[in-house]
């Protein structure tokens, strides 16, 4: 067909929904068999304006010839199409109806209990829908979001309630955890058949071709992907990969993720925020993540009510700091204190506030440090109004490198393990507490050990 037949047959097709200026430019081209950037070079359009253009083309398409169009296939799908005009009039009646979001929530957190986080919420949902590039100026939607803090602060139930909010804009909700450490072969076994909406995936596929597959439907469709707990796949912090070893197809896959232009938005819930993120965020990218802090004091004495602790006065606000306001540990906390402790709050802030499941938290995280990381968090919790990274240099023994430090400072603030205020690095009240902790018990062995030995 030439190209004025197709275009004919597009307006058939589309009819109100016709094809604006710039998408019938590219889809001209398309049809010549140009590229983008050739289309780009050309029309003197930036190169990911015509990409953008190009994905909301092939998603208008797909809609309204209800198959799957692409660049690639376009002549093969529009071929088909024109047959099927000759042999016979093709009315809506003949096609499926769009029946509104698929959805597939696997094991995701029940949040009809939430608190707060109303400033988080109205950040992420304008990164993700308000964002639009119309020119080759304007900002981007975000295609790629990780939601970093410590183990217990919200992450999972802010991913959760946010997807719920906005799962109306997007024609495919998936939300997987990556907890049991899948491979990613396995992960896009699973999750590729709800896209192609096909019930079993292609398991000869390699990885590669399967990330291309998954990357091929966020070009084509709205889709909103939630990969809970990243880092599960990500190495202890002693080794130089970014991934655990059998896990580096993740990497690839991010990659791609954030590289390329599409028209859907992943979202990463990680207590360590991945190594290659960090030079492919910023405001003005599609690329970003959000630090969670803890509950507002108002939000978690709230949570704290519901937990039954009522009537605190100033002992829920220190209640509160001690914790970091962290969301889990006051749960845990609020527990013990009415089990142990009769609801006395003062009582109990009287002796150690981290233990059990609470010490659990920030230790799991603790024991992926290396050496030096561990001394550097020694030092900050030996030194309460925070040090600088000179100071660290002349405590740390044997000396280390700038460089080292340096390193060692940037990754502990990848797991949200330090907080910067100014030029002095501190930590937050519950990791410090635990870390005040570690230390007494680390004396009080040394001591016993010289008994022993004497």
């Amino acid at each position: 067909m030439s190209v004025e037949e197709v275009l004919n047959l597009l307006n058939e097709v589309l009819g109100s929904e016709y094809l604006n200026t710039t998408q019938e430019l590219v889809f001209k081209q398309s049809w010549a068999g140009k590229s983008y950037l050739e289309i780009a070079a050309s029309t003197g359009y930036n190169a990911e304006y015509i990409k953008y253009v190009g994905c909301q083309l092939w998603a208008k398409l797909s809609h309204a010839l209800d198959v799957k169009v692409t660049k690639k296939n376009v002549h093969s799908v529009l071929e088909k199409r024109k047959v099927q005009q000759a042999q016979g009039p093709i009315t809506s009646s003949n096609r499926s109806p769009w029946q509104g979001t698929i959805a597939s929530w696997d094991e995701a957190t029940d949040v009809s209990t939430f608190y707060g986080r109303n400033s988080e919420l109205a950040t992420l949902k304008h990164w993700i829908l308000h964002n639009s590039p119309q020119t080759e100026t304007a900002s981007q939607r975000c295609r790629l979001i990780a939601l970093v803090g410590m183990g217990g602060i919200g992450k999972t139930t802010l991913a959760v309630k946010l997807a719920e909010q906005i799962q109306a804009e997007f024609e495919f909700v998936i939300w997987r955890s990556l907890r049991q450490i899948p491979l990613l072969k396995d992960l896009l076994t699973d999750i590729l058949p709800i896209l192609s909406q096909e019930p079993e995936a292609d398991l000869s596929a390699t990885p590669v071709q399967q990330i291309t597959q998954f990357t091929e439907f966020l070009y084509q469709y709205r889709c909103l992907i939630v990969l809970d707990n990243l880092e599960s796949i990500l190495p202890m912090s002693e080794q130089t990969e970014h991934y655990r070893q059998g896990y580096e197809d993740y990497g690839h896959l991010l990659r791609r993720i954030a590289d390329e232009h599409h028209q859907s938005c992943v979202i990463l819930t990680s207590r360590e925020k991945p190594k290659g993120l960090t030079a492919r965020e910023g405001q003005g990218l599609p690329v970003r993540s959000l630090q969670l802090s803890g509950l507002q004091l108002q939000e978690a004495q709230l949570l704290l009510a519901n937990k039954g602790l009522l009537e605190l006065a100033g002992d829920s606000q220190v209640l509160v700091e001690r914790y970091s306001g962290n969301p889990l540990a006051l749960k845990i906390a609020a527990t013990t204190i009415q089990g142990l402790f009769d609801s006395n709050v003062t009582e109990f802030l009287h002796g150690t506030i981290v233990f059990g499941d609470i010490w659990n938290l920030v230790d799991q995280q603790f024991k992926r440090l290396s050496p030096l990381e561990q001394q550097v968090m020694y030092s900050l919790a030996t030194n309460r109004n925070g040090m600088t990274l000179a100071d660290l240099r002349v405590d740390i023994t044997p000396v280390v490198s700038h460089r080292q430090v340096l390193e060692a400072l940037e990754s502990l603030q990848r797991r949200s393990l330090i907080e910067q205020h100014s030029a002095r690095f501190t930590q937050p009240s519950i990791v410090m507490e635990y870390m005040t902790e570690r230390l007494v018990n680390h004396s009080y062995e040394e001591l016993t050990s010289l008994i022993k030995s004497a």
